[in-house]
């Protein structure tokens, strides 16, 4: 298991013009983590900070795909690269003990 704030990560626009954070609250609803900052708010800046909202669902989302049974063994049946990518991307997010 990674070792990343935990789910939902969220888009927060703020009170101060060209600032975006992705914030994590948590379940006791006291106060929120910030997980990242962007300091400009451009079309570029708000899909980048989408994809790292994203990052830790994709994660997980990657985690089950290699994880179950029968998509694993349909990937290395017939499409050994996606597997291996797969694999790689994991490993990039949670380091090489993914391998």
């Amino acid at each position: 298991m990674t070792q990343h704030t935990p789910l939902p990560w969220r888009i927060v626009g703020t009170n101060m013009p060209g600032k975006l954070e992705i914030q994590w609250s948590p379940p006791d609803n006291r106060g929120y983590k910030v997980v990242c900052i962007f300091w400009r708010d451009g079309p570029e800046d708000v899909a980048n900070a989408r994809l790292i909202a994203a990052a830790p669902d994709l994660l997980a989302a990657l985690q089950v795909l290699v994880l179950t049974p029968h998509i694993l063994y349909y990937l290395e049946a017939n499409d050994p690269m996606a597997l291996e990518q797969a694999r790689a991307a994991i490993a990039k997010a949670i380091g090489p003990q993914a391998r």
